[in-house]
């Protein structure tokens, strides 16, 4: 039995694709997305949280394999060093600043600009929704209409490494500090399949603790995995949730680039592996 045949679309059936944050090991989820979107798998919703959210923008103009190649091509041509602050900065250096980030941004909008073709969310081919954080409130804000740059950057304006992005009057950070893997959001909007490419599903030992900055990493980590396995448990049985596993990909610094290449490849074999894994299980 063929993955096609095994996740063809009964009438009725909503499919959401869930992308999840990650910086640089975004590159896993292009090749996530392109072995998934290879068997003929496509959403009919989709909803995306930082680079997950660039992603989502760029499947919601045309969701076919054509775009998961776009978006291979334009992760092998990123400049690292163009989009993230280079070199090292002390924890101590970094509490003495006197401005809200490492970084003013502006790689990140060409980079948004480049992947980008949609000016707003109408214009999609299909319905998709990006999430951020408000820095005022706490709370998580959903944007599914109006400009997509601005909902864009506010979803990856990583904190301390870019600074928050005002709409109408409120300031925004990165989607990933409340809802990193947004399966609340697809359950929420009526999907009854939901894909989950989450590039930091993998087992990982915890790491010594060195210095304070070590704690307060290691904190948002566990916070981050505590609320994924929270709503991958709230998921009810009527609900098919599908998640291809992430790859370790070793002690990357989170702005090398350099090994864009190499994780892309291990995200795809390991999607496909996965996904004849379930075929030979269901045939």
């Amino acid at each position: 039995m063929s993955v096609i045949h095994l996740w063809r679309r009964e009438r009725g059936t909503k499919t959401a694709f869930v992308l999840g944050g990650g910086g640089n090991l975004g590159a896993v989820q292009v090749g996530m997305l392109a072995a998934v979107l290879e068997q003929g798998v496509t959403p009919d919703l989709l909803v995306g949280c930082s680079v997950g959210a660039l992603h989502a923008a760029v499947l919601a103009a045309h969701p076919t394999l054509a775009a998961a190649r776009r978006l291979e091509d334009i992760w092998l041509r990123l400049d690292g060093e163009d989009l993230l602050p280079s070199g090292h900065l002390s924890p101590l250096r970094l509490l003495a600043r006197r401005r809200p980030s490492l970084d003013t941004g502006e790689g990140l909008r060409r980079l948004i600009d480049r992947c980008n073709a949609l000016a707003t969310f109408e214009e999609a081919s299909v319905p998709f929704e990006v999430v951020a954080t408000s820095a005022d409130t706490g709370r998580e804000r959903w944007f599914a209409r109006g400009s997509v740059r601005e909902a864009l950057l506010a979803s990856c304006a990583l904190p301390a490494v870019f600074p928050p992005v005002e709409i109408d009057g409120e300031r925004y950070i990165d989607g990933g500090v409340v809802n990193n893997v947004p399966i609340s959001r697809a359950l929420a909007l009526g999907a009854h399949r939901i894909w989950v490419f989450h590039v930091g599903n993998f087992p990982r030992p915890r790491s010594d603790f060195r210095r304070p900055v070590d704690v307060l990493l290691q904190a948002f980590s566990i916070s981050r995995s505590h609320r994924f396995a929270a709503d991958v448990e709230s998921v009810p049985a009527s609900v098919e949730l599908v998640v291809p596993p992430g790859v370790d990909p070793g002690g990357i610094r989170y702005n090398d680039f350099g090994h864009t290449r190499e994780l892309i490849d291990r995200g795809y074999e390991s999607t496909v592996a996965f996904l004849a894994e379930r075929g030979e299980a269901a045939g």
